[in-house]
This record gives structure tokens, C-alpha cells and sequence, in this order.
């Protein structure tokens, strides 16, 4: 039991060992915002979809595309979840805070920090499990996840939910896949080069933010605190009681419980500046649940591979 938790702990620290770069050259002002900005579209439009492009170069296989449904569908049985409990439990008299604490608890960064330790746990296999998630999680964040961050519905727009680099590059990998065409070499080597990028620079970044995060503005109130225990405790718990119920195999529990119990998504402070919400509380509460996570994340994912 003990090394279960031991293995699990060694790869987060050693991604988080790469999160305190990070902060550290926030601090001394070497990264800023314009650099900050400038990696994370690195990531989202050029690294990620190499990573997608490595993960699903792969024979096609039955068992698979069985076990990639699989993990889609647990997928969104966990968000349908996550959204009952977020709205019946957070309640806060600022709707506006309501809006970014609901989204923080139900939507976690399963991109910039679950997928390096998905390919640190289980190699590129585990990406190609993980992209299923990922594509729950956008859809719901671009739909749900938008009209809890502005509380318009006016806002819900086909566009983005289609024309965003999440979806197109795992469509683009998957239809490479399902059409069985393999990449040459002479291309296949600078995108491996690229794809081994999204583990230090995610982490930098979210080290960078979590240099300028406000503890006590994302600690302030009895919702903030909720919304915390969801994010990191209640819900990875949850995700793995429904996994273990249904009998999802090993490397698929592992898969969900790390996406399921990574911190607040990024993808909240990138709303809250597009709509012109409060950015100040976003980044922090992203920032500040990204710090604590270092403790609760070996434990969930330490539970996921001692009984899965």
C-alpha cells in the first residue's frame, strides 16, 4: 500500500518541482504575463496537438476503441455528477462568484496538468485514454461551463465549441487513427520533440500564476472552502466509488482519477478575461487549489492504484 503511494507521490513532486521553476521566475520577474500567454499558445496550438498525433499512432485495435468509448462515456456520467453536486452544494449571495467557484469545482485541468502525469504513469497509451475525458470536458466547458462563468446563454455558440484546439487536434489524431495512415518518420521525429514539451512548459506556466496568486481572496467564505474540498477531496472520491462500482479496469481508473482530481482548469481565468468577469478571483482560485493539490493529488491517485 505504502510504495502505491510512494510511486504516485514521486511523479506529481516531480512535476511540481517544474511548477516551483515557474514560480520562482514569476517571483525574480523573468516570466510574465506576455511570456505566460505566449507558452500557454504554444501548448494549446502547437504541443498538445503533437502529443495527440504521438498518443494515436498506434495499430487499430477492438479493444481499444472499446476501452476509449469506455472511458468517454464514465467520462460524462463523472461531469453530470460533478455539475448536480456543484449547484446543490455552492451556493454564494455573488452570483458572479457562484458562477467561478461552480466551474472551479466541477471542471478540473485535466489538459496541462493530467496529461503529463497520465504519460508519466502509463506512457503515451495513457494520453490516448485521456484525450476521451478531455473531450467531455470541452464540450461541457464550452457549454455549461460558459453559462455558469457569464450566466448568459446568449453566449453559447456552436463555433467555439467546434473550432477550438482541444477538438480539432483529437479529431485530427483520431481520424489518422481510425483510417490507419502513419506519419512518416522524417515528420513523426520533430513532432515526437514537440509532444515532450507538454510536461515542463504547462507546469511553468502554472507556476508563473501561481507566483501572482491571492491565497486569502481564494480561501475568502464558507463557498470558497467548499468548493475546495469538492474539487480536490470529495470529487475524486466520488469519481473513483463510480469507477470501482462499474468495474472500469485498472489503467482506465487511473486515467479518470487523474483527470478527476487535478485542480481548478486553467481554462477559468481564460474565460473570466474573455467575458469580462472577475480574473482576479479566477486566476487565484486556480492558482491557490493548484498549490494544495501537490498533497491531495498522491493521495487520490495513490487510492486509485491500490484498488482499482
Amino acid at each position: 500500500m505504502l510504495q502505491s503511494f510512494l510511486t504516485v507521490g514521486q511523479q506529481i513532486i516531480t512535476l511540481y518541482l517544474l511548477l516551483v521553476v515557474g514560480f520562482v521566475l514569476g517571483k525574480v520577474k523573468i516570466l510574465d504575463d506576455r511570456a505566460s500567454t505566449a507558452m500557454s499558445n504554444l501548448v494549446m496550438y502547437v504541443v498538445s496537438p503533437c502529443m495527440m498525433i504521438v498518443a494515436f499512432q498506434r495499430p487499430l485495435e477492438r479493444e481499444m476503441l472499446r476501452n476509449f468509448g469506455l472511458v468517454t462515456g464514465v467520462s460524462l456520467l463523472l461531469h453530470v455528477v460533478f455539475i448536480v453536486v456543484a449547484v446543490l452544494l455552492i451556493r454564494d449571495g455573488d452570483t458572479q462568484q457562484q458562477g467561478d467557484l461552480r466551474f472551479a469545482a466541477v471542471f478540473s485541468n485535466c489538459g496541462f496538468i493530467g496529461y503529463p502525469l497520465m504519460a508519466a504513469m502509463l506512457g503515451s497509451i495513457g494520453i490516448f485514454y485521456g484525450s476521451a475525458y478531455v473531450i467531455v470536458f470541452t464540450v461541457l466547458t464550452w457549454t455549461w461551463g460558459v453559462y455558469a462563468v457569464t450566466g448568459d446563454r446568449s453566449q453559447l455558440r456552436l463555433k467555439p465549441l467546434l473550432l477550438n484546439p482541444g477538438v480539432i487536434s483529437v479529431a485530427a489524431a483520431m481520424a489518422l487513427y481510425l483510417c490507419r495512415i502513419t506519419v512518416p518518420e522524417m515528420l513523426m521525429v520533430p513532432v515526437r520533440y514537440l509532444s515532450e514539451l507538454n510536461t515542463p512548459v504547462p507546469m511553468l506556466v502554472v507556476g508563473y500564476q501561481l507566483s501572482h496568486a491571492d491565497f486569502r481572496r481564494a480561501l475568502r467564505g464558507a463557498s470558497a472552502w467548499v468548493t475546495l474540498v469538492l474539487r480536490l477531496v470529495v470529487l475524486p472520491l466520488v469519481s473513483l466509488g463510480i469507477c470501482l462500482a462499474l468495474r472500469v479496469p485498472h489503467d482506465l481508473t487511473l486515467v479518470l482519477l487523474i483527470a478527476a482530481s487535478a485542480p481548478p482548469a486553467a481554462l477559468l481565468s481564460m474565460f473570466a478575461a474573455r467575458f469580462g468577469k472577475d480574473t482576479e478571483l479566477a486566476s487565484s482560485l486556480v492558482s491557490v487549489q493548484t498549490a494544495i493539490s501537490a498533497v491531495t493529488m498522491p493521495v487520490m491517485v495513490g487510492l486509485a492504484e491500490l484498488l482499482a
